[in-house]
């Protein structure tokens, strides 16, 4: 089999291209029209800030619950997701009612963290959520593995529900239940929970 091979001439320029000076003078004039035409578009970022998309996956929240307390329920289920490895939690005991545990010890560290957000997919109570702070920098290694006290935000809310039977009955009734007796009422009955909107 034969290679067929296709030869290439470089164009022939004339007189007046061969001086390229009209092509440095048109690349002057582009210059010369982005000076006189200025559109900033670097933020001189001490004094502005930069508005971030709504979607922006910035340092983490620990949201608040009604009574103002840490939402997770240490089920690990974000460490496991962690595709870096570099959530790490610590249960403890917990007293409040239909919560066996609480995380005694949540640290991320943010020389792994990636912020792909698969923590927060992961969470099954809203304990977790991406903010929009994006100022991580710190002098040494040990100022970049954040504790739970750094992420915990009151002022963030959270209005899911907080176990089974209180979903089941918000989704049939409009309401949640606050009293154990009640809940376990609720989980005594049978049938199907429907919205109300259906």
């Amino acid at each position: 089999m034969a290679i067929k091979i296709k030869l290439l001439k470089h164009p022939e320029l004339t007189w007046y291209e061969k001086l390229y000076l009209p092509q440095i003078v048109g690349g002057l004039m582009i210059t010369l029209r982005h000076l006189i035409h200025f559109k900033p578009i670097t933020i001189q970022y001490p004094e502005e800030v930069k508005e971030l998309p709504p979607r922006y996956r910035g340092l983490h929240i620990l949201p608040a619950d009604d009574d103002g307390e840490i939402r997770c329920v240490a089920c690990k289920l974000c460490e496991v997701a962690c595709p870096t490895q570099a959530i790490s939690i610590v249960a403890e005991p917990a007293d409040d009612y239909g919560i066996e545990r609480r995380p005694k010890v949540y640290n991320i560290d943010f020389m792994r963290c990636v912020f792909c957000g698969f923590c927060v997919e992961a969470c099954p109570c809203d304990a977790l959520r991406m903010g929009m702070k994006y100022e991580l920098s710190s002098y040494n290694r040990a100022g970049l593995v954040h504790t739970k006290e750094v992420f915990f935000d009151p002022n963030v809310r959270s209005h899911a529900p907080r176990d089974n039977a209180n979903f089941l009955y918000e989704m049939g009734k409009g309401e949640i239940l606050d009293k154990p007796e009640e809940v376990e009422n609720v989980k005594k009955l049978t049938g199907t929970y429907t919205s109300s909107g259906s």
